[in-house]
């Protein structure tokens, strides 16, 4: 063990010596500053804005005096989707799915409201985030360090001397990589304690740590393949140029060509509606019946004989209650089954093509790590799925109770009845709960398995090149 410290030492000496370990440390240290704060600040920002806008719409459904249930369903509240407390690691989808939801009769709308759209003039410098800092660019600064660490010492002629010393390849391997990882692994560290100084007080601190603990862990198995490939491809290298060209290639196959690959493959195996698509598909099943040969003039009118039976009259009109408001909530009834099918259908889109995307992982790590990043940091689609589906919850108890209310108080005047203003007030407020991410292992076990498996791999190969050099004359 203290030969592998010794080789460590000297290791960051020699690049100390050659301002390769300040240059990085420097790029690191400004980059990974610039990437926290920005952030931070526009998760804050995010913060700010939600709040500001649900304390907007709260005001406004509270304060809009007597009117029909019904006109108030139309115009209805909005539910509005908080960050995780992590969100600041790793952004994910969130930019480009939406954070509200209008909660309005008849329909279940999309998320709206995507920050990607107030982003346009700043590009991609708003990309810039501690994942990124650590999935796309710390693989460079590997390379850069390492793709000469052993290399070179065979062109020196080192190598020999070193193992005529009695220094075994796996101790000289060992410490090459105990100093890259003091050089990689304490900045993972300082993001991680960063996160959660940052998000203490506002955030359950059992479930913040576990979220921090497994995106640190992630990223640190991510690290470790890098570290590992690029001292194998340095020891098995002729030539440190060579070395530096394989490493590359690698880096621009698993980081650039690879998930873009994958992406791609996705959509068109799992593809999905486009918005118009998706919109005229609920509008002719809401319309036409979910077979197709059950026209909604034809529900409203065996709907209306079934309520005249039950009731024991012939005419709506001497109903005790506001037939308008049962139409409305048998209306509700039969959306709901329609929005269940088309949402359902649409978010198993989204899973399979999720799963597909994990086939990038065949040629490099990052597929794998940017599902367990995202999934830790509360950004990835199975969130923003689990927020659609708490909007819709929500929606159906303010409609439900809306149209309760004409229902009951409604006879005889239906769309003409005014409801007292107080009942704007005892509308509950959509309360969103963020999924603990516990219950969110099981769908992670596969890319914690590949995200390992890579890890394994590349140690096998800094193994087995150790092995073959000592075993050479």
């Amino acid at each position: 063990m203290s030969a592998v410290r010794a080789i460590a030492g000297q290791s960051l000496r020699l690049w100390w010596r050659e301002r390769r370990l300040p240059g990085v440390l420097l790029l690191i240290v400004l980059l990974g500053v610039l990437s926290a704060s920005l952030s931070i600040q526009r998760a804050h920002e995010t913060e700010r804005d939600r709040i500001a806008a649900e304390a907007t719409d709260r005001d406004t459904f509270a304060n809009q005096g007597a009117r029909n249930p019904h006109s108030v369903a139309h115009f209805s509240r909005f539910a509005f989707r908080p960050l995780a407390p992590t969100a600041a690691l790793d952004p994910g989808i969130g930019p480009y799915a939406g954070v509200a939801v209008w909660m309005e009769a008849h329909y279940q709308d999309p998320a709206n409201l995507r920050a990607a759209e107030d982003r346009v003039e700043l590009g991609r410098f708003t990309d810039l985030s501690p994942a990124w800092l650590l999935q796309v660019l710390a693989p460079l600064l590997v390379i850069a360090l390492a793709f000469d660490a052993l290399a070179a010492e065979r062109e020196r002629g080192t190598l020999l001397l070193l193992r005529g010393n009695g220094i075994r390849m796996r101790s000289l391997l060992a410490g090459k990589g105990l100093a890259l990882g003091l050089v990689f692994g304490l900045p993972l560290l300082l993001l991680a304690v960063a996160q959660v100084a940052a998000s203490w007080t506002t955030a359950e601190a059992g479930e913040l740590l576990l979220r921090v603990l497994a995106w640190t862990l992630a990223h640190a198995l991510y690290l470790g393949t890098w570290i590992a490939l690029a001292l194998a491809v340095s020891l098995r290298a002729s030539r440190a140029r060579i070395a530096l060209i394989v490493l590359l290639a690698a880096w621009t196959l698993a980081t650039l060509i690879a998930p873009r690959l994958a992406i791609g493959m996705a959509e068109a195996l799992a593809p999905t509606p486009t918005a118009a698509e998706f919109s005229a598909a609920l509008a002719r099943d809401l319309r036409e019946g979910m077979d197709g040969h059950d026209p909604a003039d034809a529900r409203r009118e065996a709907f209306k004989q079934k309520v005249l039976a039950e009731y024991g009259v012939e005419r709506i009109e001497e109903l005790p209650v506001s037939f308008a408001g049962l139409a409305l909530q048998e209306g509700e009834r039969y959306g709901h089954i329609v929005f269940d099918k088309h949402f359902g259908a649409l978010a198993a889109s989204y899973r399979a093509q999720q799963g597909w995307r994990r086939l990038g992982a065949m040629a490099g790590p990052l597929p794998a790590l940017q599902q367990l990043s995202m999934a830790a940091a509360g950004t990835d689609i199975d969130h923003h799925i689990n927020f659609i589906n708490q909007a819709e919850t929500q929606r159906r108890v303010i409609i439900g109770l809306l149209d309760q209310n004409m229902t009951t108080h409604g006879a005889g005047q239906d769309f003409d009845y005014l409801a007292d203003p107080s009942l704007w007030k005892r509308i509950p407020e959509f309360s969103y709960t963020l999924p603990r991410y516990a219950a969110l292992a099981a769908s992670q076990v596969l890319d914690w398995l590949l995200l390992l498996g890579w890890l394994l791999l590349t140690l096998w190969l800094a193994s087995s090149a150790a092995r073959e050099t000592e075993a050479a004359k």
